[in-house]
Formats: structure tokens, C-alpha cells, sequence
């Protein structure tokens, strides 16, 4: 056990030295540059997070995790938490749902951007996509013309002037194949 122990704190220090060696690369296209020096002094902003979640109102998609650092308040199983969860897309119906007073709001509070929710863990989409069917336009939204919220959000904080970003979640935990 004093060999492993010792191999491994000799080993470590290089393992972790070999990742620092490689500096961030940064990218290259003037374009990209250009909006990333742009975004370095904003300071103040807001980062909206908003889904199936606000339903119940709930922390964002964390309730379906199954991680063991998350206590689900719930008498429902795991799978009947999940299925309750996804659920909630045909309830997620916001008729009053209003991003230019989101946008105007901040602009008036001294905000220069918000970065937007486009789909957090839990894989509900706030925008039309063919990729899957657990989207805002197929949720209790469905047929209301400004359905496509992303689109509507961007569109709101740009006209108030604020710089606008998106947050997409890799990890999807609606999908079979995550």
C-alpha cells in the first residue's frame, strides 16, 4: 500500500504539470477575437435561466439528476421524478411572456449583456429544432406565434443594445444516447 501511495503522489505532480503545458489556444478568425474583446469589460449582466423548471418553480433541471450530492424532495422515485419532470413541457405555457420588458428592465438597471438558457441538462430546447421533440414549440407554448423564445430574446436585448449570448448545456439527460 506505501508503494502505491508513494508511485502514486511521485506521479501526480506530472500528470497534472503534462495538462497545464498546453496554453488555451486561442482562436484565430478576426471576427471571433473582435466579439470576445468586446465581451472582456461588460461587468454587469444578467443570466437568465428559464425552462420547464420555472412550472414548479425549482432550481434548474438539477431535481433529475442522479448525481448523490442531490436530495430530490420528493416521495416519487427516481424514474416517477423524471417522468413527472418531463411532464412539465406540456404545462410550460408563459402567455405572458415578455422579453422586451425583460430587456428594457436590465438596460435600465445598467446591465450590457444577458446570456440566455437556450437548453439546460434536462435538454429542453427554448427554440425550434428538428433534433428533437422536448422543445418549447412542442410544449404548452405550441402555436403561440412568439413560440420560438430564444429567437425573441435575442432579438429584445439586441434592440435595448446589450450584447447577447447563449448558454447550451452538452450533457442532455432527455436523450437516450447521454
Amino acid at each position: 500500500m506505501k508503494r502505491l501511495l508513494t508511485l502514486f503522489l511521485l506521479l501526480t505532480p506530472s500528470l497534472l504539470g503534462k495538462a497545464q503545458d498546453e496554453p488555451y489556444q486561442w482562436p484565430k478568425e478576426p471576427e471571433v477575437l473582435a466579439k470576445l474583446q468586446a465581451w472582456q469589460d461588460l461587468k454587469f449582466g444578467i443570466i437568465l435561466h428559464w425552462g420547464v423548471y420555472s412550472v414548479p418553480g425549482m432550481v434548474e433541471s438539477w431535481q433529475i439528476t442522479s448525481e448523490d450530492w442531490i436530495t430530490p424532495d420528493t416521495t416519487r422515485t427516481y424514474e416517477e421524478e423524471k417522468l413527472w419532470y418531463w411532464g412539465l413541457s406540456r404545462e410550460f405555457n408563459p402567455t405572458q411572456f415578455d422579453p422586451a420588458q425583460w430587456a428594457r428592465v436590465s438596460r435600465e438597471a445598467g446591465m450590457k449583456y444577458v446570456v440566455f438558457t437556450t437548453k439546460h441538462h434536462d435538454g429542453f430546447c427554448l427554440f425550434d429544432t428538428r433534433t428533437t421533440d422536448y422543445k418549447v414549440t412542442n410544449s404548452g407554448f405550441k402555436g403561440n406565434p412568439r413560440a420560438d423564445v430564444l429567437r425573441y430574446v435575442m432579438d429584445a436585448y439586441r434592440t435595448e443594445g446589450l450584447m447577447a449570448g447563449m448558454y447550451f448545456s452538452k450533457p442532455d439527460w432527455h436523450c437516450p444516447y447521454y
